[in-house]
This record gives C-alpha cells, sequence and structure tokens, in this order.
C-alpha cells in the first residue's frame, strides 16, 4: 500500500506542477494578481507531494519490502541501515526522485524567501520551474517508475553495488544533485527575465544568491567525488578526467564565469545579456550531464543507466528546455542594452576575460568529452582523448587566469591603474620568483621540477595577491591597527567571500602542482617481513588477517606498520573484502595523512606462501587539494550571508522594443548600446545546439542497435600497458606481470565466469593462438575456484592466466565491463581495445592484421 501511495502522490505532483507551470505564467501575462498568486501555493504543495512519494519510497527500502522492484535491484535484508538510506539513490529511478525533490525544495525556497519579488517575476520564474518539474516527474512516471511491484516477491534482494556500499553515497550525490539542480533557478530567472524584458542591477541582485548556493553545493559535491574516487577505488588518484566526471566539470566551469558575470551585471548595469546566456548555459550542461550518465552513449563507471529509450526522453527534455530557452534568447536578445563603458584595463575587463576563459574550459572539456564520438561519426576512424589532452590544453588556458586573480580585484570598476595594482603586488612578485627557484633548488632542474614550480608559484601569487587587496581594504600598515581592526569587522561580508574563495583555488593548485610532480609509486609482492622504502617511509608488512567478519563481507586484514627515521609513525590496515550480496570484492584502503603529504596502502591479490600484492603511494600536497575545495565552499557560503543579498536594490525598467543606435564617443571599449532587433550572434548558439541534438539522437539510435560499448575508446591507447603483477590462477602455472608482456604482441583478455558475453566469446579465442599472437588471460573480479571451474570445462586457449580479485589492473587498464581485449605490441604499448566479445570477423578483420603489422 505504501507504493501505491507514493506513487499516487506522484501522480498528484505531475497534476500540480502542470498548474504551476501555467496559471501563474498566464496571469503575469495578463497582468491578473489572483492568478500570479497561485505561484507559491502551488510550489509549495508540489514539494509537499513529492517529499511524501520520496519518504514513501525510503520507508520502502529501510523496511526490506521486496515486493517492490527497485528494493529488489539495490537492497538486501543483511545491508546496514545507513546503505538502506543511501541505497534510494544508489540506483537510476531513487537518483532521480532525489533530483526532482531538490527541484522542488528550490521552488518552495522561492515561495518562502521571494517574498519580496515584484510578483510578475516570480510568478514567471516559478512557472518555469514548474515546467522543469512536470517534465522530470513525467520522465519518472514513464521511464522510470520506482515504485513497479514483482509478483511473486523474492525472500530477499540482490543486494548493492559494494562500491557504493560507503559514507560518500550519503553526501557526495545529495550535494551533487543540489548544484545541477540549483543552477535551474538562475535559468528560471533568465527565462522570466526575457520573457518580461527586466535586466537590471535588481535582477543581478536576485539570481546571484541561487548562483552562489548552487556553486557551493556543486563545488563541494564535485570534491567529495574526488576525495570519494581517492579512497575508495585504491588507485591513488583523485581525477581521471572520466566522461561523468567531466559532465559535472563543465557546469562547474560555466557556473562560476556566471557567478563573475552577474557581479558586473549587478554592479555596473553591464554584460546583461551574456549573463542571461550563461545561466542558460550553465543549466543545460547540468541537463547534458544528466543525459550522459544514463543514456548509455558514453561509457563510464559512474553511469546509473544505459537504456537509450530513457536517454531518448531526457534529450527531448534537453531539446526543449535548452532549445526554446535558445531560442527566446535569440528574439529577445538583441533589444537588451549593452549598459555602461569600461576600458580593457578595469575591474569589468579582468571579469570579462574570467569569463572567457571559463567559458572556453567548458568548452574545450565539453569537446575532449565527445570528441571521440563526432570523428567515429564522420568515418575518420577511433580515436581517444584523455588526461594528456585535457591537461596540454587547460593548463595554458587556467595560468593567465589565475595570474589575473590576483590583479583584477585591485583595478577599480570602469577603468583601472594597472602599474599602481602591480606595484602594490611586488611582494606577492618576489614571493612567487623565490617559490620557484627554492624548487628548483630541492628537486633539482627537470621538467617535472619546473612545472611544478610554476604551479606552486603561482598558488603563492594567488595567495599573496588575495592577501595585499584585503589588507588594501582595511588600510593595513597604513593606520593604525585598531582602524586596520575597525575596517576589518565592517568589511562586507562578500569580500572575505571573495578573499576565501581565491585562497581556496590556490591551495587547490598547490595540491595538484605536487601531487602531479612528486608522485612516487611502489608495486611489488611483499612477504610477512618485508620492508618497502618509499619517500623516506619505511613500510613493514606484518601480515595478513583472514576470515574477519564484517555486516554484510568476509574480509582479509593487512598489518602493515610504517616508520620513517626509526620512529614509528602509522599503523595501517587495508582490507580485501567479499561481499555476500552481491558476492562481490572489494579492496579497502589505509591512508595515513600529516596534512602535507598521504601514504596510501593498497592490499591485492594473495600470491602464495603468505605473500600478497601491495601497492603503496605517496602522494604529496594531495591534501591540500580538498581543504582547498572546503576553503573555496566556505567563501561561498560567508558571502552568501552578506547583508546585500537580502536587500532590494532599485529596479530599473528595460525596454525590450528596439530603439534606433545613439551615437557614441569613442572610448578604449565600448560595451554595445542598443542593438538591432536580430543579430545572428544570438542565433550561433542556437544552431550549435541543434547540431549537437541531432548528433545524440543518431548515437541513441546506435546504442538501440547494440553499438554502444565502443562508442568511448580507452584513453590507453599508445600508451604504455599500467604496471601490474598477478599471481597465477592454477598452482605450478605462470602468474601474469606487466613484463610478461615485452617482446612480442600479446593479446590481454579480461574474462569472468560469471560472464555470459564472456562464455559467448571463448569458443572464438583460439583464433588468437593460431594466428601466432600470444593471448594472456585476466580473470576479473572472479573467485580463483569459479574461474578455473569454468576454464576447466570449456577449455583453456590462454598461455597464461593471472587472477585480478579486486579489479586493481583492471582499473589501471580502464575496464568498463568483461569481455575486454588489449592488443599490446612487442614494445608493451596498447595498440587497440575491444570492448565487449571478439568475434570471428573482428579477429580476422582488425586483431590479426594489426597484430601482424605490429610484429614486423
Amino acid at each position: 500500500m505504501i507504493a501505491e501511495f507514493g506513487l499516487f502522490a506522484l501522480i498528484l505532483a505531475l497534476l500540480v506542477a502542470a498548474v504551476q507551470a501555467t496559471i501563474p505564467l498566464i496571469g503575469a501575462a495578463r497582468g491578473d494578481a489572483v492568478w500570479m498568486s497561485l505561484d507559491r501555493p502551488s510550489a509549495f504543495t508540489q514539494f509537499c507531494l513529492v517529499a511524501i512519494a520520496f519518504g514513501c519510497l525510503m520507508w520502502l527500502h529501510v523496511t526490506s519490502d521486496f515486493s517492490v522492484l527497485n528494493v529488489v535491484q539495490s537492497s538486501h535484508t543483511d545491508k546496514p541501515l545507513l546503505y538502506k538510506i543511501t541505497g534510494v539513490w544508489a540506483n537510476h529511478e531513487g537518483s532521480m526522485m532525489l533530483w526532482t525533490l531538490i527541484l522542488v525544495l528550490y521552488g518552495l525556497a522561492v515561495s518562502i524567501f521571494g517574498r519580496d519579488l515584484p510578483p510578475a517575476l516570480r510568478a514567471r520564474a516559478l512557472a518555469i520551474q514548474g515546467m522543469i518539474g512536470f517534465g522530470f516527474i513525467l520522465f519518472i512516471l514513464l521511464t522510470s517508475n520506482p515504485f513497479l511491484r514483482v509478483d511473486p516477491a523474492p525472500v530477499n534482494g540482490d543486494g548493492l553495488n559494494p562500491l557504493l556500499q560507503d559514507p560518500g553515497l550519503a553526501f557526495h550525490p545529495p550535494f551533487l544533485y543540489l548544484g545541477y539542480v540549483g543552477f535551474s533557478m538562475a535559468f528560471s530567472f533568465a527565462i522570466a527575465a526575457l520573457i518580461e524584458g527586466r535586466v537590471d542591477a535588481a535582477w543581478a541582485r536576485w539570481v546571484r544568491p541561487w548562483t552562489l548556493v548552487a556553486w557551493c553545493a556543486l563545488t563541494l559535491g564535485v570534491a567529495m567525488g574526488s576525495w570519494w574516487s581517492y579512497y575508495t577505488l585504491g588507485w591513488g588518484g583523485y581525477w581521471a578526467w572520466d566522461p561523468v566526471e567531466n559532465a559535472s566539470l563543465m557546469p562547474w566551469l560555466a557556473g562560476t564565469a556566471l557567478l563573475h558575470s552577474s557581479i558586473v551585471a549587478e554592479k555596473r548595469d553591464t554584460l546583461k545579456s551574456w549573463t542571461i546566456f550563461l545561466a542558460i548555459v550553465t543549466f543545460s550542461l547540468s541537463l547534458l550531464g544528466t543525459f550522459l550518465v544514463r543514456s548509455g552513449v558514453l561509457t563510464s563507471v559512474h553511469s546509473f543507466a544505459n537504456d537509450p529509450k530513457r536517454g531518448l526522453f531526457i534529450l527531448l527534455l534537453l531539446g526543449v528546455v535548452t532549445g526554446g530557452s535558445l531560442i527566446l534568447y535569440a528574439i529577445r536578445a538583441p533589444a537588451l542594452k549593452g549598459g555602461g563603458l569600461f576600458a580593457m584595463v578595469s575591474r569589468e575587463g579582468g571579469l570579462l576575460f574570467n569569463n572567457i576563459v571559463l567559458s572556453t574550459a567548458a568548452g574545450t572539456v565539453l569537446l575532449g568529452t565527445l570528441y571521440p564520438l563526432f570523428v567515429d561519426a564522420l568515418g575518420l576512424g577511433k580515436v581517444s582523448v584523455g588526461p594528456p589532452y585535457f591537461n596540454i590544453v587547460m593548463v595554458p588556458l587556467m595560468l593567465p587566469m589565475i595570474a589575473l586573480m590576483a590583479i583584477g580585484p585591485l583595478l577599480a570598476w570602469k577603468r583601472g591603474d594597472l602599474p599602481h595594482a602591480l606595484s602594490r603586488l611586488k611582494f606577492a612578485g618576489a614571493a612567487t620568483a623565490l617559490t620557484v627557484i627554492a624548487t628548483l633548488l630541492a628537486a633539482g632542474i627537470s621538467t617535472r621540477s619546473l612545472l611544478a614550480g610554476i604551479g606552486l608559484g603561482l598558488g603563492v601569487w594567488l595567495i599573496m595577491g588575495s592577501l595585499t587587496e584585503w589588507a588594501g581594504r582595511v588600510h593595513l600598515f597604513r593606520h593604525s591597527l585598531a582602524d586596520s581592526l575597525h575596517r576589518a569587522w565592517h568589511l562586507p561580508r562578500s569580500a572575505y567571500g571573495m578573499t576565501l574563495g581565491h585562497l581556496g583555488l590556490a591551495f587547490i593548485l598547490i595540491g595538484v602542482a605536487g601531487s602531479q610532480a612528486w608522485r612516487t609509486e611502489y608495486l611489488e609482492v611483499m612477504h610477512p617481513g618485508d620492508t618497502a622504502s618509499v619517500a623516506g617511509y619505511q613500510v613493514k608488512f606484518l601480515g595478513a588477517e583472514e576470515n574477519i567478519v564484517g555486516p554484510n563481507y568476509i574480509s582479509t586484514r593487512g598489518n602493515f606498520i610504517a616508520t620513517r627515521n626509526g620512529r614509528l609513525i602509522a599503523d595501517l590496515q587495508p582490507e580485501r573484502r567479499m561481499y555476500a550480496n552481491p558476492q562481490q570484492p572489494l579492496s579497502t584502503v589505509a591512508i595515513y595523512t600529516n596534512l602535507i603529504s598521504d601514504l596510501y596502502v593498497v592490499l591485492g591479490d594473495p600470491a602464495g606462501h603468505g605473500g600478497s600484492v601491495v601497492h603503496i603511494f605517496h602522494n604529496p600536497l594531495v591534501p591540500w587539494i580538498f581543504f582547498g575545495a572546503l576553503v573555496m565552499v566556505l567563501g561561498g557560503i560567508v558571502s552568501l550571508t552578506d547583508r546585500h543579498h537580502r536587500i532590494g536594490a532599485p529596479r530599473r525598467r528595460i525596454d525590450v522594443r528596439p530603439r534606433p543606435a545613439a551615437p557614441t564617443v569613442a572610448a578604449p571599449v565600448a560595451v554595445a548600446t542598443a542593438k538591432p532587433r536580430y543579430n545572428w550572434m544570438t542565433i550561433v548558439p542556437l544552431a550549435c545546439f541543434i547540431v549537437l541534438a541531432g548528433f545524440l539522437v543518431w548515437r541513441l539510435y546506435l546504442v538501440e542497435l547494440g553499438f554502444a560499448p565502443n562508442l568511448i575508446p580507452s584513453v590507453m591507447i599508445n600508451r604504455p600497458a599500467p604496471a601490474f603483477n598477478l599471481p597465477a590462477l592454477a598452482e605450478g602455472q605462470p602468474g601474469v606481470s606487466s613484463a610478461d608482456l615485452q617482446g612480442k604482441v600479446t593479446l590481454v583478455n579480461f574474462f569472468a565466469s560469471w560472464c555470459i558475453p564472456c562464455r559467448e566469446e571463448h569458443p572464438v579465442l583460439p583464433l588468437i593462438a593460431q594466428a601466432g599472437i600470444r593471448l594472456v588471460g585476466i580473470s576479473y573480479k572472479d573467485r580463483p575456484q569459479d574461474a578455473k571451474a569454468w576454464l576447466d570445462q570449456l577449455g583453456n586457449p590462454y598461455k597464461a592466466v593471472g587472477v585480478d580479485l579486486y579489479g586493481h589492473a583492471g582499473l589501471d587498464f580502464g575496464v568498463y565491463g568483461v569481455p575486454e581485449s588489449y592488443l599490446i605490441d612487442k614494445h608493451g604499448v596498447i595498440r587497440f581495445k575491444q570492448t565487449g566479445p571478439l568475434t570471428p570477423e573482428i579477429i580476422r578483420g582488425t586483431i590479426i592484421p594489426m597484430a601482424e603489422k605490429l610484429a614486423r
């Protein structure tokens, strides 16, 4: 009955969303105060109904009601209560319910805190929110109903992926969605402004708090995701430029640009059309990320679903929201007056440069994410775009912006004095130079040290520049200390927020520079009593405790002690866990941090005679990355509490009717005055979106036909195979290590006994050996006894078989699912990847000819 009650509440919410989307909008057009007044009650009612539906779904999970399909697929009676609760949004249907709950929560917040908004603007904004809510609730009801019953009900459920049985699931998705969905408010205000022609300082002031809330949440969500990946996956990294990671980064970059452009729109009444455009783009990128995660167009370990039917619905929603808003923008934006004039050397000029760089960065990430698909679509072959591309492109973009971040706040509005600003930064410049020189002297002269020195120097430059700007505001060292303290106490909180935000980015930059330059790694088989030396630490393996019983798993716990100069530093206890439901392995990482660096230990697969494969990383300055993100979020929160966000601004009506252009006097930079009714520049975004939407529709069609697996080629193509050392599947047989991939062309095949496509692929594998190609198998996340029995039954075509019980080697290779195969040349470089089963056509038409060419 609870499931039906939740479904009924969701249906009622759909009807209320329809009312919210139409009646207030019509009332605003007619000037009918009664119809407009329905905006707040409908927003409140819609929130209550969606909250009831979400509460019903949570109750079904907590009580383990296995008559509901959603509970069966992602829960189990042995699962701890925390993960029963977080498991609500650990699946596609539940995550869409969380998305919708947060969406209507923002609508409720506007109805409560927006009482002083002009009634017509509030009615239009909440109507737009109602339209978005209607679309997502309809999507849930038609394609993703979380309340479907199953008959007969099973005794127990399938359980939750062990990777998701982590406290990170309680925080990362909710904050990520608070950011994604939060930008819908800026979008709704932008569309409302275009409809009624009100784009002025008051509008910008109303938009900024909602943008700031969304930005803070998304910053925290992305940082939490990075931290979760860092301590859970056991790979020692924190950002892999995965397509879905990129999908969260793009709206963050665009949202950061929106946050800064809204400052110019509020303070100087200019960049208004650009701010409107950024509001549209930012929320559209959030919707695009939702599409990429759930459509199957991109393959990623973060994907929620791979259903092209769901993807088509989201794409239609994206088309209506983004396409409709860009059409409205193309029609209305040319009539908006540009505002005042400003010189390029001014605070407006610095913020404009910030916007250009951030927008270019977002476009670069979008291009890199989708470029392999475009190339494949045009028949130009298969290419991979991975970290090398993003690092090479993003670094030159970000460096000048970071350098300018210390200068921009020192410039005056309208026209700045660059020499004076630079003179105030002489100490910052000296500190930067000393940092670069000290880095080179300490680490030696090399390209890696030079890049690290530049990164650390820029971080110091930004820190010193931010503190210099704050010191100038409070007249530090120019007046008495009492006067400076008085000024500091009365300084606007938004000024402190800016300083904290810039300091946080500086800490992140320092962390990234240090971790990329000086990370060290150790990978060997260790037996009890063995000691590894890593970055000045001595890590001793004491042994492993077997059969430790957890809530719903059995683990093997490794015991390590870390010493430095004979002094005990830490006890480290990484684990290998085997979960009961579902029966999947998982490794937990042991991390010792001194807030300057991390010692990171992973217990790998058993290697016989009490030994285990052990992976140890020393990651310098990585803690600064996550600390910097927290400082940035703190800056946003402090800025959000500023008094001016709670006080209205004078509103000036901006008439959208075209007016003749007035002559202007020559100036260093002239921000446009009145424009013609139609401007081809405003049509370009719409045309680009139409092309992108058409392309994504075509890719969905290919997914429907079954061509999904190879849409994203491996980022490891043309790169050396990762280092690994795996134990043998059977006693007396050789194991597999990266050293075995040298000297002869080799095909590495990842398989598992539980994999149905692997069984279909198995009969064609002897064709590989018959062609003279060395065939190596890796049993992926499979119990050795099951894999051995499977090969005994079907035959063993492999030259050697290694056991990757916990998926560490697969993670390093970039395996998304089995079967996957990698063709490696005689120098150990990956040249081809096949995602999905090998077929006689693929072997004869692709692999054998390529192997012959590589052998020559």
